[in-house]
């Protein structure tokens, strides 16, 4: 987004050039994280943010707020390209990572409004079961147990075989989370530039719609809207569209856990008492769902309302919307330095498992930029090797 003369007199907004340490561009879970873990580690370290729109409009206000490990069906997805000990070294990550946003900030805002849960892949048939052992897939290598049909919440039992179950997760409000790690790094002295977009890195600095920002270091943390920023991303980040819906229900329904269907292509949790959030589908319109436009389309919407139907729920729709993913073709992210004009790295790629792996990611980024570290977890999967 770019602002016009117009606009930008009547809110009174300052051109001045700014000198900071470390740009990070992009305002969500992921460049906050990184934002946090450099001034933890360097905590007089000049670091601005600067959002094109507002912190957390992008995919991190728009999904369904499930901070967990990822599915069995995600984990026998890695274990087929990359075999089990590289798979089960992801899953551990993604568990640190949500253990480590616990101790270092949920536990201290209660005001993230965030419940302790686990998360549930629901098996529908053996047939699921069945085709994972003949591969050799063991989802108890990647820390899930299995939980019966007598084992799932009445509602479910006569629909599922019965399902993986990994523990220790939450569910969280998603903004609110952002809300508090943005506060907090304003205690921090981080400089946040919002509704201002970047659009050219130079050898003088990073040219803004409005200012010239004179960094030492960049990290771009566009994730789905990297290739917006420049097309060589085009071939390392593909935006995908994620829709969703919520749904007000007329009869109780006690399914207390985040739930995913990997039959169904489908992931959904309670939200509050009688209120459900569904997303999936996508599947349905695989290259119609590709690209960067956050809108909702009659085909998957009614998909995600017809599951529900399956669930045999009474409900009302509340909201419709939809995020962009940005997606890596082996499904994991990529943090890496990449060439340009000044020190510039990037964050993203985190194939709709963002705020599992994005806490500690985060981290990553910031020992890679700051030279404590040589190279990230995943730079053992993927390495960045195009030209900005």
């Amino acid at each position: 987004m770019s602002s016009s003369f117009w606009s930008s007199n009547q809110v009174g907004t300052f051109s001045h050039d700014i000198v900071t340490d470390v740009l990070i561009i992009g305002g969500g879970y992921a460049g906050l994280s990184t934002a946090f873990w450099l001034t933890e580690i360097r905590p007089n370290l000049k670091v601005t943010i600067l959002e094109r729109l507002t912190c957390g409009s992008g995919a991190t206000g728009k999904n369904a707020g499930f901070l967990t490990i990822g599915s069995a069906a995600f984990y026998y997805n890695l274990f087929n390209r990359w075999g089990v000990e590289k798979a089960s070294s992801v899953a551990a990550f993604a568990s640190h990572s949500v253990n480590l946003l616990y101790e270092s900030i949920l536990k201290f805002h209660p005001e993230i409004k965030f419940e302790r849960s686990s998360s549930v892949t629901l098996i529908k048939n053996q047939n699921f079961i069945e085709s994972w052992k003949t591969n050799n897939f063991i989802p108890e290598d990647f820390h899930f147990t299995w939980k019966s049909s007598q084992e799932l919440p009445d509602s479910l039992k006569s629909i599922y075989t019965g399902g993986y179950e990994a523990s220790l997760e939450f569910k969280v409000n998603p903004l609110l989370l952002l809300n508090s790690i943005k506060g907090i790094l304003k205690l921090r002295g981080v400089n946040f530039i919002e509704n201002e977009a970047g659009f050219e890195i130079t050898q003088t600095g990073v040219k803004t719609s409005r200012r010239l920002i004179k960094p030492q270091k960049v990290i771009l943390a566009l994730n789905g809207y990297s290739s917006q920023f420049h097309s060589a991303f085009q071939n390392l980040v593909f935006p995908k569209r994620a829709q969703m819906l919520s749904a007000r229900l007329e009869e109780d329904f006690n399914c207390p856990d985040v739930y995913y269907d990997p039959a169904e292509k489908v992931y959904w949790r309670m939200n509050h008492q009688r209120e459900i959030i569904v997303g999936g589908k996508r599947t349905l319109d695989e290259s119609g769902e590709v690209g960067e436009f956050e809108k909702v389309t009659p085909l998957i919407q009614k998909a995600l309302e017809q599951y529900l139907d399956k669930l045999g729920l009474k409900f009302q729709v509340t909201h419709r919307w939809a995020g962009i993913m940005g997606f890596t073709d082996h499904e994991l992210p990529i943090i890496d330095r990449v060439p340009a004009p000044l020190e510039t790295y990037f964050i993203g790629g985190f194939s709709g498992h963002g705020m599992g792996l994005g806490f500690l990611s985060g981290k990553e980024m910031a020992q890679v930029c700051l030279g404590i570290k040589e190279e990230s977890f995943f730079h053992q999967f993927k390495q960045v090797d195009s030209a900005i």
